[in-house]
This record gives structure tokens, sequence and C-alpha cells, in this order.
């Protein structure tokens, strides 16, 4: 279905114990944003990316709204996970699944983390071709865990854009590659994200590896003083 903003964040508040996050916190993403979410460790990036990725289980408590639907009005985390490619290092070293790396990279049409063992023929082609655009197709039957971190890196990306997702959410996803791989990685995210309807959040603690696509930047070191 058509929407305007891809998430509406109304007055949120977020405490651990003592220690809060978020007060008050108002942020709007439109469909065909693209923002840096930048912040000291601790800022709360990720707690604001799990909000908008649905892996919160406080949100339903919250004023959210996802893809101009609030949240806890009927529609399921996996219709929202289905419109978003998402990478953290969270998710990277989470993950001890000995499928292979054609396979990690399938699982992201599922949604699943690596269970897909055996790749549909009719994923097999779109899966290879996101591979080789990162320059990784030589890796596809290798055993992911036997990538090294870099290699286990691009592969998690690739998997983050092999469903064509509406929203791309990459937090540090350039971590471990060598400069070569970060080059070819920012044009490809560049070109997708140049595409009408695309919308990205993008974490890193480095200004040279911006995509030169992003516009906007959420400060949550201001926000939190």
């Amino acid at each position: 279905p058509p929407y305007d903003n891809v998430a509406e964040l109304k007055n949120i508040h977020v405490a651990y114990g003592e220690r809060v996050i978020f007060k008050s916190l108002d942020w709007t993403v439109r469909k065909g944003d693209a923002w840096r979410v930048f912040g000291r460790n601790g800022s709360g990036k990720s707690t604001l990316l799990s909000l908008v990725c649905a892996d919160n289980p406080s949100a339903y408590s919250m004023d959210i709204t996802l893809f101009d639907r609030k949240r806890g009005t009927g529609e399921s985390i996996w219709d929202i996970k289905k419109r978003i490619g998402y990478l953290s290092s969270e998710m990277h070293s989470s993950i001890n699944v000995r499928s292979s790396a054609l396979a990690m990279v399938a699982s992201g049409l599922k949604d699943t983390i690596g269970e897909v063992y055996r790749v549909p023929e009719e994923s097999r082609d779109i899966c290879m071709t996101w591979m080789k655009a990162f320059g990784v197709g030589h890796l596809a039957e290798r055993n992911y865990m036997t990538l090294s971190s870099g290699e286990q890196r691009l592969v998690l990306l690739v998997r983050a854009f092999v469903k064509d997702p509406e929203l791309l959410v990459l937090d540090e996803p350039f971590q471990g590659l060598d400069r070569k791989a970060i080059i070819r990685a920012k044009g490809i995210i560049e070109e997708f994200c140049s595409r009408p309807g695309k919308t990205l959040l993008f974490v890193t603690h480095f200004n040279d590896t911006l995509p030169s696509i992003i516009d906007r930047t959420m400060d949550l070191n201001s926000i939190n003083n």
C-alpha cells in the first residue's frame, strides 16, 4: 500500500532503570529520505533503529507509526520486516550458522538468519547477481563460518539488499572492510538509494565513508544533552 512516511516517532521515552536513553523524542523519516544516525556509544543509536525495525517489544506502548500504520493496529512484525533490509554489528556477532554464504544471502528473502540451507532455484540468480555486484560471488559455496570477518560483513550486506527493500538500515556496514570493498559498497548504496521510494538510515563514526546520497542527520548527542 502507498505511504508517505517510513517512520513517525512521537514523544518517545526509553529508559533502562535509572538511565534515560530518550526523553520526549520526535522523529519523522519520510519516504525517500537518506539519514545519517550519529552519536557516541551509549547514545541510543541501536535502540532507535530497533524501534524503526520493529525489533523492540516496548514499541507497542509508544506512539510509533511505520509505513503509515500505527504499531499495534494489526500488522505483524513480518509485514514490517519484509520491507526492510538490515545490517548491524550485533547481528554479525550473533550469527553462528553453518550454511553456505549463498544460503546466508538467500535467508534475507525470508527474514530468517541463515536458516535457508537449500537455496530455491528461482532465488539463486538474484542472490548471485547481488553477490557478484559486491565482489563476493566467488564465496557463494563457502561455509559462512569459515569466511573472514570482512567477508562475512560483505555477505550480510548483500543479504540486506537481496529483497530490494524499501528501507535500508545499515549500522556500521563497512566495519572490517578494506578500502576497495568500501568504495564498491558505497557506490552500490548510492545508486540503490537514488531510486524513487528508497529510504536509508545509515550509522557510521567516519565521515569519509558516508554515502553522498545522505542529506539529513539525526544527532543523538545533541538530543540527549
